[in-house]
């Protein structure tokens, strides 16, 4: 009879464990359930083609504008303010094209490159180099990416055996996204490869060697595909994103690109989901007032020196 309750008594408080435990066990299924994180949007801004356009200002015809710099800021500060989870890149073609690039590329300053003054306050992600940044060599191009808080992005450029100093071939962004301490990131791959043609002016690209543009990204693909969670590729003919097309930025700063990524945690990675191509027009948007500020200078000198080539245009005339 003793044994009896001596195994009673283990029964009971077996079922009492167990009874217990249960709760533990249900509470710990719904913590785990309850961390899963929600869906998390990236912005993709890109533009292209802008040619030297700070200010909405047109030096031939002597008057204002509805594209430029200044306008492509105030949307991309809407975007930023929307989503803090942005990225901004160039797909070449700034760095010329302008009088006002022309001014500072071949006219002494102590001002430095203006182009990279205000990319740098439009706070770049990374630039892909075109035709247009090599119109005055590899040299200017080189000295003014030194004052540049952005990297030049060109997987393809090489000087002798190796990638060319002044670029990287790609770069990777990362997002620390969650809630209350419990951080996580989602790392992005930008690879940017040049897309020019030095045939037509060799002179510009002297000591640079352009190798195969689909041979140089696949090597870096191939390079980061298992660190990231994404990849976009940029070159000077657009922007691809996991194999998707964005939508082309407006030259002169007509247009800015915006491309939606929306990643979902499955399992313990990250996933690109959904992808979403736009173009926000900046006829619509109104200059940055303060970015024009920081431009002033630039803007001032160039209106300057065209009026003093007018003037002495008018004698040499007068002398005729």
């Amino acid at each position: 009879m003793q044994k009896f309750y001596k195994q009673l008594w283990r029964l009971i408080a077996l079922a009492l464990a167990v009874f217990w435990c249960l709760p533990a066990i249900g509470l710990a299924a719904a913590k785990k359930d309850a961390v899963q994180p929600a869906p998390v949007k990236v912005t993709v801004l890109a533009t292209a083609g802008i040619n030297g356009r700070i200010i909405n200002w047109d030096y031939e015809l002597t008057k204002t504008t509805d594209f430029g710099l200044v306008q492509i800021s105030s949307l991309v500060k809407k975007e930023r303010q929307a989503n803090p989870y942005t990225i901004l890149v160039d797909e070449g073609n700034m760095l010329s094209g302008s009088a006002l690039t022309s001014y500072f590329a071949t006219q002494p300053s102590k001002l430095p490159n203006p182009m990279i003054i205000m990319y740098n306050y439009l706070d770049y992600d990374a630039i892909v180099p075109g035709d247009g940044e090599f119109a005055y060599g590899p040299g200017y191009l080189s000295k003014a990416l030194t004052a540049a808080k952005f990297p030049a992005l060109a997987a393809n450029a090489y000087s002798g055996s190796s990638l060319w100093s002044a670029v990287k071939p790609y770069i990777i962004k990362e997002f620390e996204v969650g809630k209350d301490k419990k951080k996580e990131k989602i790392r992005i791959g930008i690879i940017g490869a040049a897309t020019v043609n030095p045939a037509n002016s060799p002179q510009n690209y002297a000591g640079i060697e352009f190798k195969d543009q689909k041979t140089a990204i696949d090597a870096a693909v191939k390079h980061i595909a298992g660190k990231v969670d994404a990849i976009i590729i940029v070159t000077n003919n657009g922007l691809e994103i996991n194999g998707v097309m964005a939508a082309a930025p407006g030259k002169f700063g007509s247009s800015l690109s915006k491309t939606e990524l929306t990643f979902e945690k499955v399992g313990k990675k990250w996933q690109l989901k959904q992808t979403a191509t736009t173009s926000l027009y900046t006829v619509v948007a109104p200059a940055d007032r303060a970015m024009a500020d920081v431009a002033w200078p630039y803007h001032d000198a160039t209106l300057q020196h065209l009026q003093a080539e007018k003037k002495a245009s008018n004698r040499e005339k007068g002398k005729e």
